[in-house]
């Protein structure tokens, strides 16, 4: 895969020349094929275009690294029957997709649909099988990709302590406390039930089904790891730093809360610290703080962390 300079200079038209033709030939295309191509993200680490190839449109994502995560995950995923997006095509580096915008499936979730009782149903089915079959998979955790991992990994004294000095919270009682207690904390998180965790919920990433009875499926996996369920039935249904105004919300909130079923009061309790803690590491390693930093800096000034923290500790 060629350097983001490189990336930059191409124009819109031939994006196939991204990838060299075995890959493209691995992903069942060919560069003559490819009539038209839109990019439509470009980030460090992978891109995304459209592509036309003869009369069907596919979404092509490309990454930089042939050991990243999302293509094992979509094997996974399939693997224990969990509703993805059509797979076209697939390498270690790269994914073709199909197209929601041109799908007679699936189509993204509206503002709308994020407040419809049949979305949140649906969202709830999708949730529970993740988490069902995740909690069966952990069983052989020698059979899962190596690089997914629980995202309380990243909460190691090293992480934390930097991230303390890059966001000016080193030295406050309120932070110095939660570090005390950061991998006490970890471990209890660890011993509760473990499953996948999809971590990333937006309604940019939701699909549901054109017609019939509502389906869901919840698609991109950049963010995909192991923890505890309620961190996903969190994540779902408040928003919080991760999804600030895309969570479900009014009769869709209150059918998926209610479809799913019974959270983890435990969880619950160790989530709230941890999932701060987490969020303000990825904070920290940003080139510019982000907004969404700001509640959670917040949350260290005015006791909330603290508060938290010993709650989890009871």
């Amino acid at each position: 895969m060629q350097s983001q300079h490189s990336l930059q200079n191409i124009s819109p038209v031939p994006w196939t020349e991204i990838l060299p033709d075995e890959d493209l030939a691995a992903l069942g295309l060919s560069r003559g094929e490819v009539c038209a191509a839109e990019l439509l993200r470009f980030k460090s680490g992978h891109f995304v275009c459209r592509l036309k190839a003869g009369r069907s449109w596919r979404i092509l994502k490309g990454f930089d690294s042939p050991d990243v995560l999302e293509p094992q995950v979509y094997a996974l995923l399939r693997r224990y029957e969990i509703p993805t997006l059509s797979l076209h095509g697939c390498t270690r580096q790269a994914l073709l997709l199909e197209d929601l915008a041109h799908s007679r499936s699936w189509r993204n979730a509206s503002a709308a649909d994020m407040r419809r009782r049949e979305t949140g149903l649906a969202v709830a089915d999708w949730y529970h099988r993740l988490h069902t079959v995740g909690r069966e998979a952990l069983r052989h955790p020698e059979a899962l990709p190596p690089p997914l991992h629980a995202w309380v990994d990243e909460l190691m004294p090293a992480a934390l302590s930097a991230a303390g000095i890059r966001l000016g919270l080193a030295g406050k009682a309120a932070w110095e406390f939660a570090l005390r207690h950061a991998e006490t904390l970890c471990a209890r998180a660890r011993a509760c039930p473990q499953t996948f965790n999809y971590e990333d919920f937006a309604r940019e990433n939701l699909a549901v089904s054109r017609r019939g009875p509502r389906r869901a499926v919840v698609f991109d996996y950049d963010c995909f790891t192991l923890g505890m369920a309620y961190s996903d039935w969190r994540n779902v249904t408040y928003s919080d730093w991760r999804n600030v105004t895309y969570s479900l919300e009014g009769p869709a909130r209150e059918s998926f809360i209610e479809a799913y079923g019974s959270v983890s009061e435990i969880e619950a309790r160790l989530d709230l610290p941890l999932s701060n803690l987490h969020g303000l590491v990825l904070a920290s390693r940003r080139e510019n703080v982000p907004g969404w930093a700001r509640p959670l800096l917040e949350s260290v000034e005015n006791g909330e962390l603290e508060r938290s923290v010993s709650k989890a500790l009871e």
